[in-house]
């Protein structure tokens, strides 16, 4: 296979190249290193909502700077730089290019990554990573607030930059001899993703702009004192993050396609309409972000507009669903570590979609808006999908970039407990928003209800929490202990790999 780490070089070495893989390994240790500094904060949250009153966080202030901290972390500086891990690894090789177009850009997107999580944490902002006005422009203290604000410019352009390095990479350094109905679907889900990204990025750029200068004083686009509207920042936010969710999603559906038929041992059952669903969910992202806005005052038109985009997303979703199902029908599955996170990450993605569902009609949204109904709805998608699929294809790469197996026992244990996991805290925090708690609170009454199920999602976390040690543990281990891998066929699941293209990759 391609992806190994010949032999082991000096840090600086790594640190300096702007070859692919290296640039792709930067990226992988970062967003880990983030996962784990989002996931504490994540435990601490947690923690603090076991029971009513104040039990370990200080103050609400303390609470609201936590929980900022940690939406913008595994966000920006998880999901995101992982997606780019993989794509800096395989995208390349996929369409049979030594690097990707842009080598140097590729590193000093990177690069921006650093300094954005250091203004991110050092900052410590506390209005959460909505930065809603009027509180973000009138009250949110500074620096705090503007460092969180040049954080997210920096990661944005970033974020730019890299996709403008994967829409060229596929689009014009593919090899002569495939077509862009030959390039695998992993390479197709950067391509969607990052065409999302190049539309939708600017605008929340020009909003995070306009909120900088309504803090300095000098505009009052959002600010009502001066004649502005926060819903009006409310709509950028969302024309941005409600594809940006996609973003997300696509990368890591991206990976079950590798994963997926490599251990079904068969080929993926219908590539075409991958593509097509992937192309769909590209399109339809930009159609549903008003049904975060029901409540705020939008015509009974404007709604069912909007209702109806968000639920054309619908039959794109289940197509990627039912391609994997067919995928795995009849199929001698292996159901190693890579595949166990894959399938259950279906799973989830399958129950967050049916949340998403009852989302969009609009009766249900108004009984649940701003409840843990939404915070259950989106962390069972970060959680339950992009975060399986993308920890499964970690999973998957050790091998080909170590040299070395991961402990298998571990892998499977690290999956049971992180599904067992996930289901108690983000299925209860669906009911959870049923009995009418709202999101983003430091204390609650004593309400019985709240109380068992505050505690049953926080076992939850808990229980998230140590199988991430173990997964922690594990990495480390096998990265200098491990066994041996055999990189030509790490799993033992038998013939030719799935890629049309294989190539070995050239030395930069």
């Amino acid at each position: 296979m391609v992806l190994e780490l010949q032999k082991p070089r000096p840090i600086w070495q790594i640190m300096f190249s702007t070859h692919h893989t290296d640039v792709g390994l930067l990226y992988l240790i970062s967003s880990l290193a983030f996962l784990f500094l989002g996931g504490s904060l994540a435990l601490a949250i947690r923690a603090e909502l076991f029971l009513p009153g104040a039990q370990i966080i200080g103050d609400a202030m303390t609470f609201n700077r936590i929980f900022t901290v940690h939406g913008t972390t595994l966000i920006f500086l998880f999901i995101i730089p992982f997606a780019s891990a993989v794509g800096n690894y395989y995208v390349p090789i996929m369409v049979r290019y030594k690097d990707m177009a842009y080598p140097k850009l590729n590193a000093i997107a990177f690069w921006m990554i650093p300094p954005a999580g250091a203004l991110i944490w050092l900052g410590f902002a506390d209005f959460t990573w909505y930065a809603t006005p009027p509180y973000s422009i009138i009250s949110a203290p500074g620096p705090a607030a503007d460092m969180w604000i040049f954080g997210l410019k920096i990661l944005g352009i970033s974020s730019v930059l890299g996709a403008i390095n994967f829409v060229v990479t596929i689009l014009k350094c593919k090899h002569p001899d495939m077509s862009i109905g030959q390039v695998p679907l992993l390479a197709w889900s950067f391509l969607s993703s990052s065409l999302i990204i190049l539309v939708a990025i600017p605008t929340f750029a020009a909003a995070l702009l306009m909120l900088l200068t309504d803090r300095l004083g000098v505009s009052g686009f959002f600010n009502p004192a001066m004649g502005g509207d926060p819903i009006a920042y409310a709509h950028l936010f969302w024309f941005t993050f409600h594809p940006e969710v996609y973003v997300l999603v696509i990368p890591a559906i991206g990976m079950m396609y590798e994963i997926i038929p490599r251990f079904s041992r068969k080929p993926i059952y219908s590539y075409n309409s991958g593509v097509f669903a992937f192309v769909l969910l590209s399109i339809v992202g930009f159609s549903s972000w008003a049904h975060h806005m029901y409540a705020t005052g939008m015509s009974f038109t404007e709604k069912t507009v909007f209702m109806v985009g968000t639920l054309a997303a619908v039959p794109a979703s289940a197509m990627h669903v039912f391609n994997f199902v067919a995928t795995m029908w009849n199929g001698r599955i292996k159901f190693s570590t890579p595949m166990m996170w894959a399938v259950g990450g279906i799973a989830l993605f399958f129950s967050a979609g049916a949340g998403g569902v009852a989302n969009a009609a609009m009766p249900l949204d108004f009984t649940t808006h701003d409840t843990y109904w939404v915070v259950g709805h989106f962390h069972l998608f970060v959680m339950g999908t992009i975060a399986f699929g993308s920890i499964g294809f970690l999973y998957y790469m050790f091998p080909y970039v170590t040299g070395r197996m991961y402990n298998e026992t571990m892998g499977k244990i690290h999956f049971i407990m992180s599904f067992v996991g996930t289901v108690l805290v983000f299925f209860t925090q669906h009911v959870l928003g049923l009995y009418g708690m709202p999101r983003r609170i430091f204390d609650y009454p004593p309400i019985p209800e709240w109380i068992a199920m505050n505690q049953i999602a926080t076992v939850g976390a808990m229980i998230i929490g140590v199988s991430m040690a173990i997964f922690l543990a594990n990495m480390i281990y096998s990265s200098g202990k491990g066994k041996l891998a055999n990189t030509e066929d790490p799993f033992g699941v038998g013939g030719k790999y799935y890629y049309p293209f294989e190539a070995k990759n050239p030395s930069h």
